[in-house]
Order: C-alpha cells, then structure tokens, then sequence
C-alpha cells in the first residue's frame, strides 16, 4: 500500500516537472545573428509619414512616428533553406523604428511570425551618427549590458554612415555577414590593424576610464573590411583611427602578437615580421608632472631583402642596422599616435589614470579631479628594442 502510494505520488511530481510549457519550434525561432543600430534620420520620418498618412488612421500614427529616434535592423538565417525544406533568401533581413531599442524589438513581433533569440548573436554594428550622439549611445550601452541574452565575446563595431547597409552586403563565400566578420575577428593574431577590443572590454573600460576603442568596420556591396577604430569618450564618438595608428595603440596596449613593418637599410628595402615579447607601461610623479612611460621590445625575422644579395641579410653589421632602423621608425610611429590621441582626442585609451588608481593610489588622489586635463600635458617617454632573431631562407 505505501509502495503504491509513493508511486502515485512520483508519477504526480513527474507531471508537473516534465515538459517544456514555453518552448518554441525551431521553425519559428529567429536565431539573430546580426543586430545594426542607426539614429532615424529627418528623410525616414518623411516617408513615414507618407506611408502612415495612406492609413486610415493616419493622423494619429503620424504623430506617434515623430517621436521615433532609432532604426534597428536585425538579420537572422533561413534555417528552412539551410535543412533542405524552404526556398528563398538565405537570410531574413528586417528593419523597424521605436522610441528605444526595446520599444523597436516589441515592434518588430508585428511583423516577423518568429520569436527573436538573440543567444548566438555574433555582431552588433552601430552607425556613426548614434555613436556620436551622446544620449544615444549611453542608450544603447545601457540596453545591451542589460541583456541577459547578449554575450560580451560579441563583436561590437562602428560604421561610417548607416549600420543597415553593412547587414545588407553579401561577401563572399557565405552571404551571412555576420559569421564572415566574426571569421574576421578570429584573425586578430595575424594583423594589429584588426583591435583585440570586444563588447566585454569596450563596456569595462567605459566604466573604468570613460574611454575606450571599437573596431571600424566598412562594407561595400559585396565586400567587407575590419581595420582601425573609433575612439570613444564621455560616451560618444570622437573620431577615427588609421589602420597603421590602431596597430600603434595595440602595441601601447601591450595586445599584438606580430606586425609586419619594413625599413631601408643600405638602400635596400627590408621586410620584417615583429612578435612583441614584451611592453610595460609605468605612470609616476617626477618634479610635480604625470609622466607616462612606455619600455616596449619586440623581436622577429626578416621576411624579404633582395634577390641575389646572399650574405647581406647574414652579415650582422647589416642586422644591427635592420634592429636600429626598426627601433627607431616604430618609436617615431608610436609616438605620433600617442600625441594625436593625448592632444587631439584628449582620451585616455591605455588608461594611465586606471593604472595609478591601482598602483599609485596617493598620486591618483591628487589627480582624479582634474585628470581630463591633467592626461593631455602629461609627458610621455617611449623606448623600443628591436631584435632580429632569424633570417629567412633561401633556397
């Protein structure tokens, strides 16, 4: 009798544990892969209006698309044509308008029969006018951290003009634009020119030192690129960086793992491929001034000389030449990057001022008032030692 009543109670219990009361098919779930953030411009309200104002209740609709500041565009594949059984596009592409980002997504259910998931998001592009928009971009930072749904491995990136267009581009050899750049991404240890800068570090340091980098991505129809950044400060957009100043500040940051850079030596000219093994940043006091100190080495290999000059690469007065003309050109170049940054942006993108708030906290006491006009009369000191550790062969 109790064996029978524990099993009644079990299968009870079962009951009401088993299932999935909230599951969605597969079919009508809307894996968003790509999310594109644009400011509404005057010329979409206008058409708004035109369209609104063929409805019955125009009017009214009218009124309520005045006060749209955002165009989202979400992108999400056709699972139906990746498993064999639809036809069509290979990705949906759908773009709605709203007051915030979540008023936009609300929307967008009225349009689309899927449930957005946005759990293997891999991009976020956000366009240059929204990022420049103080208010704006405070809004969107606040609304992704608040996303239980979006990871901080997700690429975050900024565009010249209209975010829409880079999700709209197909490159080549997968039309989904959103895994081709995060394949991009994946090539960071090749080239300095791409940032190490995900979403996790771009929210960290914007709370940490109210600055920080995002890469710049630009797209044309059927082409993509990622190279150099935007520099971010009192959360908006200031301006750009270069491909060769990105790579600059990547090797101030202390996070390359090789750049290719060529100097002339003898009159020959000299590629060679650098691997930074090490970079030490020290901020200090000295007769009541910031300085900032950067001891940067690096070492490498020549990778190509000229033809049928067998042992000038091999001579070592010629490799010394190579170390010292390296020294020096990477010195020149990372010193003006560092002053475009200190004085022309006036952002302190390799947190100087995090690195006395940790290490030198009765320095920062004194400082963190007036740090903002304190970091771009700072005086910097840069050493770089370059070593040359191989040749290449030749056959």
């Amino acid at each position: 009798m109790a064996k029978g009543k524990m099993g009644i109670l079990i299968l009870g219990v079962i009951c009401f544990l088993s299932g999935c009361w909230d599951k969605v098919e597969i079919d009508k779930q809307a894996f968003v892969l790509g999310i594109a953030i644009d400011k509404f411009e005057k010329e979409e309200k206008a058409q708004q209006k035109a369209d609104l104002e063929m409805e019955s209740n125009g009017a009214r609709e009218t009124e309520e698309s005045a006060r749209n500041r955002y165009s989202v565009t979400f992108t999400y594949p056709n699972t139906g044509l990746i498993a064999g059984k639809g036809e069509g596009d290979p990705n949906f592409i759908f773009t709605s308008v709203g007051e915030n980002l979540n008023d936009v997504r609300k929307l967008l259910t009225s349009r689309i029969d899927s449930n957005l998931y946005f759990g293997h998001t891999k991009l976020i592009v956000i366009g240059e006018e929204a990022a420049k928009d103080t208010v704006m971009l405070r809004e969107i930072f606040d609304a992704i951290e608040r996303s239980p749904s979006l990871g901080r491995k997700i690429d975050l990136m900024i565009t010249r003009g209209k975010a829409k267009e880079v999700l709209s581009c197909s490159p080549p050899p997968t039309p989904a634009v959103a895994l081709f750049i995060r394949d991009l991404m994946m090539q960071q240890s090749r080239t300095a020119r791409i940032p190490d800068a995900d979403l996790g570090y771009i929210l960290r340091s914007m709370h940490e030192s109210n600055t920080a980098i995002a890469p710049r991505i630009i797209c044309s129809e059927d082409d993509v690129k990622v190279a150099g950044c935007a520099v971010l400060k009192d959360f908006k957009m200031l301006g750009w960086l270069g491909e060769l100043e990105t790579r600059n500040l990547m090797i101030l940051m202390n996070k390359t793992r090789s750049i290719q850079i060529a100097v002339k030596v003898d009159g020959v000219e000299t590629g060679c491929e650098l691997r930074q093994s090490l970079g030490k940043m020290k901020v200090f006091e000295r007769d009541g001034e910031i300085v900032i100190s950067f001891a940067i080495e690096m070492e490498g290999e020549v990778e190509q000389h000229m033809f049928e000059i067998r042992q000038g690469a091999y001579i070592d007065k010629f490799i010394k030449n190579v170390e010292t003309q390296l020294a020096q050109e990477l010195k020149a170049q990372i010193e003006s990057t560092f002053i475009k940054i200190q004085k022309e942006y006036g952002a302190d993108l390799v947190q100087a001022g995090e690195y006395l708030r940790k290490f030198q906290p009765d320095i920062w006491e004194k400082v963190k008032d007036n740090w903002d006009e304190i970091f771009p009369n700072a005086e910097v000191e840069i050493t770089v030692k370059a070593a040359i550790r191989r040749v290449g062969t030749v056959r």
